[in-house]
């Protein structure tokens, strides 16, 4: 082998193993997404090495085809795409130059939720991110029975789990009465009822883990009934559903004008 050939190879071989050995790709879990929105999934390589040359690879390992976007030799190989993502996947292609492989995907489905891998054949990087999409609100099957003057957790959570910190959590009655608003990442209890000051609060400790479940204190007869737990973010919204009962042999002595609830008189016998 002669000296211009043999510096060839040498050459190349550290070139090779710069471009595996110093840059990384690293992607992270982008926050928890709604149906219809927008979201990116961030990859990158680091430190930045030009991905311009590279096949970049988008894939769903549970799906067939797996292919979610393909990029090589400049362009995009819709041919190769799954059907479900047509028309909604793109990349940051003037970014490439600069390691950036981050995947935007557009119109978010429920269907979207699931690990996406990026992967780079050239330089055998690859990386995974989970995308979570708001599913649904969960409140409780099961009537949640309380005791006069006791308190009582009407339970709620999002599913999947995320951070709800950010959002508007808001309990009502099933006649549209506050029970308790959480908005601008603080209790709002000035359009609260006159019915629940006082008596509420929310797990903020827990927030960050979806946990959006109401503690009711000094519980009254007349919280009895329905309630509703909602999530919203701008004109979107989730809600569950919990019922509040007591035994029956408990019964409501006087008056009371609830937010709208039904004014029970003495000696009435609450039904459940």
């Amino acid at each position: 082998m002669g000296l211009r050939s043999a510096l060839l190879v040498f050459t190349s071989a550290v070139v090779n193993a710069a471009v595996t050995g110093s840059s990384v790709l690293n992607c992270s879990t982008p926050n928890i997404v709604w149906p219809g929105d927008d979201v990116i999934l961030p990859c990158r390589l680091q430190p930045p090495l030009s991905a311009e040359s590279m096949r970049v690879e988008w894939t769903r390992p549970d799906l067939e085809p797996e292919f979610i976007h393909v990029h090589q030799d400049g362009r995009f190989l819709y041919e190769l795409q799954n059907p479900d993502y047509n028309y909604r996947t793109s990349l940051f292609v003037d970014q490439l130059p600069n390691g950036n492989v981050s995947l935007k995907l557009s119109r978010v489905t429920q269907s979207d939720a699931g690990t996406y891998r990026c992967s780079l054949p050239s330089v055998q990087q690859e990386a995974s991110v989970q995308l979570s999409v708001v599913s649904e609100v969960i409140g409780s099957d099961q009537a949640v029975r309380a005791v006069v003057g006791g308190d009582v957790i009407l339970p709620c959570h999002m599913k999947p789990p995320f951070d709800v910190t950010t959002l508007t959590v808001e309990w009502k009655t099933r006649n549209g009465a506050v029970v308790h608003k959480f908005t601008n990442g603080g209790d709002n209890t000035d359009i609260q009822n006159d019915q629940f000051k006082g008596r509420t609060s929310l797990f903020h400790d827990e927030m960050h883990k979806g946990n959006i479940s109401l503690k009711l204190t000094n519980v009254t007869l007349t919280d009895a009934g329905n309630y509703t737990c909602s999530l919203r973010k701008q004109q979107q919204e989730k809600k569950g559903n919990v019922e509040l009962v007591f035994d029956s042999n408990q019964t409501i002595v006087g008056s009371r004008n609830c937010g709208g609830r039904r004014q029970h008189e003495q000696g009435d016998t609450l039904r459940t």
